[in-house]
């Protein structure tokens, strides 16, 4: 039985929401100033724009792995129902730009609003979606009970539920329950996620597991591999006071190959250079244009859009944001790509990726820097199982690249918008 929120509970929520909302509208003009899009905070504070398209299926993707990840999904929808109307929104100015690289007729972009009670039904009246397909964790007590009231069905695909978001306050998962009480379905990720969302309060017959969208095959043509002149292996998504422990690990390996350096937030660059420094390594910065040299150790990567490309020419991947606890990130690009893939002991947010490809031997963990040096040192050193290993991983992913048409079939037998 799901726990419905005291009356008051929801009232509380409603206060808070605006006591907070001036520091969430300061950040909204921040963010909205810093990449120069101003149509993020007139939407985002509650002011909707003219509609592009008519009773749309709205699909709501916060942020950029998200967009990425549903993006399948939407390909998939359009391919089963040529000219249906599709609103896609997301949450943050970097997902939205790569919302809008990829609009096509009959696919919109706006961003969602705040959650405030006004700000929501503003969005629902304005853009009068048929239903809302809500990717991930998104749970919002206003706009669900706005959704509720305007009668807009609600899906959640591809449920994720972290160990965090199990661990929040009594009221807090008071309201999720509130949430989840008004959905149709969710459809989850995996067993682990299924299990998160009945424990949040959401009806168990109305949970049922999919598998994770993001092993769908992507819906953009692959980029082409970045040739250097030189061997070389990728540190992918490097976070702060890891560079310099993945630049110690490659150092004691002795190896001739390049190392490539590609940061999660490039802008980070001056930093990272100052902690390389005393490596006193040979340093190339691919946004200032230098060369690479026979000399060259350390190409550090910090560029835009090109980071697959990057993966697709080195001999092998090192995926950052686990050698530290950032919870690592996604390993499935580089495995469908054919790369070996290395990483840290922080894959809290990609475990069941890093299980399969541990399973498939396709993927090597490491603990610590001296690990990680003996892993590449050893991976270099047997071209052969580097190999075997980038094909094992492109076949895991593929083996499970349908996942968007069972996505589509059972959103197509929840949704009256998507009946066939």
């Amino acid at each position: 039985m799901s726990r419905a929120p005291r009356s008051s509970l929801l009232f509380e929520y409603r206060l808070l929401a605006a006591a907070l909302f001036p520091l969430v509208a300061a950040h909204a003009l921040w963010l909205g100033w810093k990449h120069r899009d101003a149509r993020f905070v007139r939407e985002r504070l509650g002011l909707p724009g003219r509609p592009a398209t008519t009773a749309p299926v709205w699909i709501h993707a916060a942020s950029v792995g998200e967009v990425n990840a549903v993006l399948p999904l939407i390909t998939e929808l359009r391919r089963r129902h040529p000219g249906l109307a599709m609103l896609l929104t997301t949450a943050t100015p970097t997902g939205g730009a790569v919302a809008r690289r990829h609009l096509q007729d009959g696919l919109a972009h706006a961003y969602l609003p705040f959650d405030r009670t006004g700000a929501v039904r503003r969005f629902l009246a304005v853009h009068r979606p048929a239903c809302g397909i809500v990717m991930e964790t998104e749970l919002w007590p206003n706009l669900y009970a706005a959704c509720a009231d305007a009668d807009v069905p609600l899906v959640i695909v591809n449920g994720r539920v972290s160990a965090r978001t199990l661990r929040t306050p009594v009221w807090l998962r008071d309201l999720y329950a509130h949430c989840l009480a008004g959905v149709r379905a969710v459809l989850a990720r995996s067993p682990a996620d299924r299990d998160g969302f009945s424990a949040l309060g959401a009806p168990p017959s109305a949970v049922r597991v999919l598998g994770n969208l993001k092993f769908a095959a992507p819906a953009r043509t692959a980029s082409a591999p970045l040739p250097l002149g030189r061997p070389y292996v990728l540190a992918a998504s490097t976070r702060e006071g890891e560079e310099i422990r993945v630049a110690r690990a490659w150092q004691c390996t002795g190896s001739a190959h390049l190392l490539v350096i590609a940061p999660r937030h490039p802008k980070r660059i001056e930093e990272l250079l100052a902690d390389l420094r005393p490596l006193g390594l040979a340093m190339a910065v691919r946004s200032r244009g230098e060369a690479i040299t026979d000399q060259t150790s350390i190409y550090v990567a910090d560029t835009f859009g090109e980071l697959e490309g990057f993966m697709a020419g080195a001999e092998l991947v090192y995926m950052g944001g686990s050698l530290v606890p950032k919870g690592g990130h996604n390993l499935l690009e580089p495995a469908r790509l054919g790369r070996a893939v290395v990483f840290g002991p922080h894959m809290e947010n990609f475990a069941e990726e890093a299980r399969l490809l541990l399973d498939e031997e396709a993927a090597v963990q490491v603990g610590d820097e001296e690990t990680l040096s003996e892993a590449l040192q050893t991976l270099l050193g047997n071209a052969e199982r580097r190999q075997a290993m980038g094909r094992r991983a492109a076949a895991a992913v593929a083996a499970r690249g349908d996942v968007a048409t069972r996505y589509a079939e059972a959103l197509e037998s929840l949704l009256p918008a998507l009946h066939v």
